[in-house]
């Protein structure tokens, strides 16, 4: 991505030149040469090159070389140098037999297919690496470009580095001025080298109006190295201000590091770490090569985060469009601004937005489900609302965005058409139409009037309130917040049968306790910690405890909205005692009451009481029978008639019936 600054030249396909530096070393490159005479633009390139590495995070020395073919006549050759600016004293010879040329291998031999372009693979690009190729450049290999050529692949951002030099507002509005949005400036490499230049860089790009992204030029070959490398470029985005919704770009394309190590999971382990320092949304950028030769893998680390490089000698539409962009030349020139820039275009508008993409067309419906979630007003995170303000309502998507970080975002406007802003799809859900989804609601309610009921939200199905349902309680039990600005409440009857949706509006609520319905049937009061009510507003009347073991007559119960049962309780003369939750009861099978545990022995002391079958009086025996008898009582009840009956078995476990307590006495 960093690039050196060339001499806008207007040059064929190719041009040779070959320098020395004897302090560092030899360093010589041969580009491909393009005929005139040849309809062809096919060659093998040949790159020869020794270099020393200072302070670089690899102990190997990088060096490469190539082998090329020249196929040219003399006349072609004086020709092709006329035109270019190259003078006799350049130092490859042509051969005019038009032979193939063949330059003595190195102790390493790399052959490049540059039939489609070139790639990173081919540019020494490190700000660590001493380079020739910064201070020496061999002049361009692929085509110069004028900013806003219309013939070429769209030009949407540019990338920089410190070789960019500095870049003045002004010179940032006139790239500006040929359709670029946005620029990636090279912060960090390793984690020994802080591009000098950056705050200048971005501060005069945002001046100008440019979206500001940053990328990091990667050395790592361990997990501890790209954790410290992550690290390192983060610390510099922090220092300079960048903001979390930037894209953070993981320059990944060394040759020294090339099949060192495994590039792909240490390519995740750099964007994890950077997504846990706070910066969210991420990217890698990659050559062709490191593609095409399997180095690393582009499905895993998701096409939709991956940046690709390649350079063709002809860029005329638009390629690698399943990824997410594509830079496509290093030879852009601005009118007014020295040397050339990297230009890319954007597929997903994920460098020319804040990450959030391209807006995508929706129209569905959703219900804000969360409270805790932040209302945008831009994706670079400007609090616009809280969810909470919003919470139940349904709101229309008009478009949606997938955004770098993983989430998708909801533009949400509401009935009248005015913005409500971008919320995270997580704290909402999909309706399936305008009505919104279903939400928990219960209230015991009756119908005001005679009005139409709804019986879907087409509203085409109808049934009407008659006037002997206004007499009737119902029971709500969902509701709907339609995108029109209606709450549908939907409506039961008592029974559990579905009546049909109709406006919350059109109805009154009644006590959440619900209407009386009839009982008449016996409990026994079993728990001594229960309040008896006085009321649904939850006056206390008594307590269990005085109550404790007898038998009262629910003649209503009531069904509350809390969830719970409340007997009303009567004793057998009518009296009423008050509201009680149904669990502090145990229902009974009859007047007698719940059976009542015991383990007393009770003695036969009258003789005119009769021995009972059942609590339906039929009579089992008499009392004068058995007189002067003892029996084991195994449970007893306290009967609603106010009296106590002793269940009784003799010692060989034969049951003999119920007597009123009263005609016995207890044993010790």
């Amino acid at each position: 991505m960093s690039r050196g600054k060339m001499n806008r030249t207007k040059i064929g396909v190719m041009a040779l030149a070959v320098f020395f530096l004897g302090a560092v070393g030899t360093y010589a490159e041969t580009t491909q040469t393009s005929s005139e005479t040849s309809s062809s633009q096919t060659a093998t390139a040949v790159i020869t090159s020794t270099q020393e590495t200072e302070s670089a995070p690899s102990s190997d020395s990088s060096s490469s070389s190539s082998t090329a073919t020249a196929e040219t006549s003399t006349s072609a050759s004086v020709s092709s140098s006329s035109k270019t600016g190259a003078s006799s004293s350049d130092t490859t010879e042509v051969s005019s037999s038009s032979e193939t040329q063949e330059t003595e291998e190195t102790e390493e031999q790399v052959y490049y297919d540059f039939s489609l372009g070139l790639d990173p693979t081919y540019r020494n690009r490190s700000d660590i690496k001493v380079s020739l190729a910064r201070t020496a450049r061999v002049a361009a290999t692929v085509p110069y470009i004028e900013a806003g050529d219309p013939t070429t692949p769209s030009q949407d951002f540019i990338d920089i580095s410190s070789h960019n030099g500095l870049i003045s507002v002004d010179q940032f509005k006139i790239i500006k001025s040929y359709g670029v949005s946005a620029v990636v400036v090279k912060l960090t490499e390793s984690t020994s080298y802080q591009n000098p230049l950056a705050a200048s860089q971005i501060a005069n790009a945002k001046a100008a109006g440019l979206i500001v992204h940053a990328y990091h030029y990667s050395w790592y070959t361990t997990e501890s190295g790209a954790k410290a490398e992550a690290d390192y470029f983060v610390d510099y985005a922090k220092k300079l201000n960048l903001p979390t919704s930037i894209l953070m770009v993981n320059d990944y394309e060394d040759s020294s590091i090339k099949n060192k190590a495994d590039h792909t999971a240490l390519a995740k382990v750099f964007e994890n770490r950077i997504k846990a320092k706070g910066y969210t949304n991420t990217h890698h950028y990659i050559g062709i090569s490191w593609i095409t030769e399997k180095v690393i893998d582009p499905d895993a680390l998701g096409k939709n985060k991956v940046w690709i490089a390649q350079y063709p000698y002809e860029p005329v539409a638009q390629k690698h469009t399943e990824y997410s962009a594509w830079q496509w030349t290093y030879n852009v020139t601005f009118p007014g601004i020295s040397g050339t820039f990297d230009m890319n275009s954007d597929y997903n508008n994920y460098f020319t937005s804040q990450g959030q993409g391209g807006a995508i067309t929706d129209g569905r419906y959703a219900t804000i489900t969360k409270d805790n979630y932040t209302i945008w007003q831009n994706f670079s995170w400007t609090k616009k609302a809280d969810s909470k303000a919003y919470l139940g309502q349904t709101l229309q998507i008009k478009v949606r965005y997938e955004h770098v970080n993983g989430s998708t975002y909801y533009s949400l406007y509401d009935n009248q058409g005015k913005w409500v802003g971008y919320i995270n799809a997580g704290g909402t859900k999909v309706a399936s139409g305008p009505q919104g989804n279903w939400q928990a609601k219960t209230a015991y309610v009756k119908f005001k009037q005679q009005d139409t009921i709804y019986r879907d939200f087409s509203f085409n199905k109808t049934t009407k309130v008659t006037a002997a349902m206004l007499k009737n309680t119902y029971k709500v039990t969902g509701t709907y917040r339609h995108f029109n600005g209606t709450v549908y409440d939907s409506v039961y009857d008592m029974q559990g049968t579905w009546i049909g949706y109709i406006p919350t509006s059109k109805l009154t609520i009644q006590g959440n306790q619900g209407p009386a319905v009839s009982d008449g049937r016996y409990v026994t009061i079993k728990s001594s910690n229960y309040s008896i009510w006085q009321n649904f507003s939850w006056k206390s009347k008594a307590s269990s405890k005085d109550y404790l073991n007898q038998t009262f007559q629910v003649k209503v119960r009531y069904e509350h909205l809390n969830g719970s049962v409340y007997y009303s309780l009567y004793d057998n003369k009518g009296k009423w005692y008050g509201y009680i939750n149904a669990t502090g009861t145990k229902t009974a099978n009859n007047a007698g009451g719940a059976a009542i545990s015991s383990n007393k022995s009770v003695k036969i002391t009258s003789k005119n009481y009769s021995i009972w079958q059942n609590f339906s009086w039929k009579e089992k025996n008499k009392s004068n029978n058995l007189y002067g008898q003892t029996f084991q009582v195994k449970v007893y009840y306290h009967h609603f008639n106010g009296s106590t009956y002793y269940s009784l078995y003799d010692s060989k476990g034969t049951w003999y019936g119920y007597i009123n307590a009263n005609g016995t006495k207890e044993v010790k």
